[in-house]
């Protein structure tokens, strides 16, 4: 239904969006090399909202604070899910978000 690709660090996270333009992004806060901060991720949300300002992008974390949450919001998050990430959920906002994006370029 959907092409997934994947990333495990900064590098490899901005180097696939760059070359991609994902329409729809699923970020985790916590990727190296700051697995106990949110830095990585907050630097990803940054550079794709910046670089790709149309993608969508939902973060995920399991041990962001509300504060965190709002952060990533105001940074330009368009959606927050908390882990463990429910997957038919994570399908219906993709699918949701997916067919927003559709009506808007017809």
């Amino acid at each position: 239904e959907f092409e997934v690709m994947t990333a495990n660090n900064l590098a490899s996270a901005i180097r696939r969006a760059t070359i991609y333009e994902p329409e729809i992004a699923i970020l985790d806060l916590h990727l190296p090399p700051t697995l106990d901060a949110p830095d990585t991720g907050l630097r990803i949300l940054e550079y794709v909202k910046a670089h790709l300002p149309s993608s969508k992008v939902f973060v995920v974390s399991s041990a962001a604070t509300v504060e965190q949450q709002k952060d990533c919001i105001r940074r330009g998050a368009d959606g927050f899910l908390s882990k463990p990430l429910d997957v038919e959920h994570l399908l219906s906002t993709v699918r949701r978000t997916a067919l927003a994006r559709r009506l808007e370029a017809a």
